[in-house]
């Protein structure tokens, strides 16, 4: 069934899950629409709600802190059983309950016309509270998980250090096994499941709780593929104190995740507006995330693609293959171009897969390619993957670059949710083409040296020997030393 089970892990993470949901529903197809391009069952679960009616939920987990999922209900209509609770409290008390209820939140005016199931308006910035306001999609019960020890926004006790996360996910697994209880239940659910995608932020605690939780997932599926999508936050007014230590966070979630994971993609939204076909409010998680969405949607649009006749399902560890040529090129690049030129050979691109926010102009520039992988979505027609006379995909030698391109009709949905970050687009346009770049280049190695001396003094002694070993042995994977050529292979759908 080629399964992908989705690990969210925080409030901007989720804000970015949120919109890559809503763009998954936007490709089901009903009636005489036609096959629709995308297999639904890769990233969808088959279930039966409460009065067994069949529902197709996300297969997916979701963690976020006390307060973050806003007007978001655990039981959804899907689910809405009664409950039983009560029974079981007068059998222990024969006396007049008090009950003692937080107010809720109350869902925003884009949830309450999807509910009424009128034409919803866009939503605005100010509108949207929280990842939940803009949400078109249900979550399955055991989806959504809250977690009571920190919460959301808090000035008493924020949530912003890597050994915080490591922490409370090392005092929720002593109390209950966290794999166990909240993963597993999905994985089971799937015949045969193709890779794992994870969705975290780096610059904070949620970036210790992500490794942790990803230790275990490595000793539970060792070898299982495991894609780590790791966002950054735009720092906007922070302080430099702020902007060091999650800088630090950052530089410890890499440093770790690289061993864990399959392909690591850092995600921010670079300090400088380099495109005009953007317009971003940095203050927005809203748009911030949709922007990020584009190309992590985009980029990893070949794993959940229905197969045409004569082709081979493209699956995550086929796309990892290409981008880690060595075996231990794991932290990857992105780049991105949006609208009609975004489609041509020469077109400018935005880099969003830097880890320097804020932090001025990072060294890097084009270095030697190891692997790059582009999606074109918004070509004329569909091609196949190029094989050789045997039927096979040509074979590439030792050392050179690994260059392929999947090109689909599939243009990147504008459901009324997303935000207007792409001017070009017009208010009635729903789908606009998108050209996404994943690329492994020796420009990364100074990068991450350049990391790693910025960050090796804002962590405890303890940890300094750890974090600079596991960062400079990340830039000698990008080290330039084999002999540069050219041996371009198409994997086109």
């Amino acid at each position: 069934m080629r399964e992908i089970v989705t690990l969210q892990l925080g409030h901007l993470s989720n804000y970015l899950a949120t919109h890559f949901w809503n763009a998954q529903e936007s490709y089901f197809t009903y009636g005489d629409q036609g096959k629709a391009l995308v297999d639904h069952n890769v990233h969808w679960r088959p279930g039966l709600g409460q009065d067994g009616t069949e529902t197709f939920l996300p297969r997916t987990v979701v963690y976020d802190l006390k307060g973050g999922f806003g007007s978001l209900r655990r039981i959804n209509p899907l689910y809405d059983g009664a409950s039983t609770s009560s029974a079981a409290a007068d059998s222990l008390w024969s006396g007049q309950p008090a009950v003692h209820k937080q107010e809720a939140v109350s869902p925003s005016a884009y949830q309450q016309s999807l509910d009424a199931d009128t034409e919803p308006q866009r939503p605005t910035a100010s509108t949207v509270r929280y990842w939940s306001d803009f949400s078109r999609v249900y979550l399955h019960p055991r989806s959504a998980v809250q977690l009571y020890d920190f919460e959301l926004g808090s000035s008493i006790r924020p949530f912003e250090r890597f050994a915080m996360g490591a922490e409370l996910f090392g005092s929720l697994d002593k109390e209950h096994d966290i794999v166990d209880r909240d993963w597993r239940p999905f994985v089971e659910e799937c015949d045969a499941m193709q890779g794992i995608q994870v969705l975290t932020t780096l610059d904070d605690a949620w970036g210790g709780f992500a490794l942790s939780y990803l230790e275990a997932l490595r000793d539970e599926y060792p070898k299982s593929c495991i894609w780590v999508w790791g966002l950054q936050a735009p720092l906007l007014d922070a302080s430099r104190q702020q902007r060091q230590l999650r800088l630090a966070n950052t530089a410890q979630s890499l440093g770790q995740s690289c061993s864990m994971a399959s392909i690591v993609v850092p995600l921010t939204i670079p300090d400088t507006q380099t495109s005009t076909t953007l317009a971003i409010d940095r203050s927005s998680p809203w748009h911030v995330s949709g922007l990020l969405s584009t190309v992590m949607e985009s980029a990893a649009l070949p794993s959940r693609l229905a197969a045409g006749p004569g082709q081979r399902p493209t699956s995550l560890s086929d796309m990892a293959e290409c981008l880690n040529t060595s075996g231990r090129q794991t932290l990857v690049g992105a780049k991105m171009g949006v609208g009609a030129r975004a489609l041509e050979p020469d077109a400018d691109t935005l880099d969003v897969g830097s880890f320097f926010p804020g932090c001025g102009n990072a060294p890097g520039g084009h270095g030697r390619i190891f692997g790059q992988l582009s999606t074109c979505r918004g070509t004329v027609d569909d091609k196949v993957p190029a094989e050789d006379a045997s039927g096979r995909e040509p074979r590439h030698r030792v050392g050179d670059p690994i260059i392929r391109s999947y090109t689909s009709s599939l243009l990147f949905p504008l459901p009324s949710s997303f935000p207007p970050v792409f001017p070009d687009a017009s208010a009635d346009e729903a789908a606009i083409p998108v050209r996404a770049v994943l690329s492994t280049d020796s420009s990364m190695s100074a990068r991450v040296k350049m990391l790693q001396s910025q960050t090796s003094r804002s962590v405890t002694l303890e940890d300094r020997e750890a974090l600079s070993s596991g960062l400079m042995d990340i830039a000698d994977a990008y080290q330039d030393g084999w002999s540069s050529g050219s041996d371009e292979g198409d994997d086109d759908l």
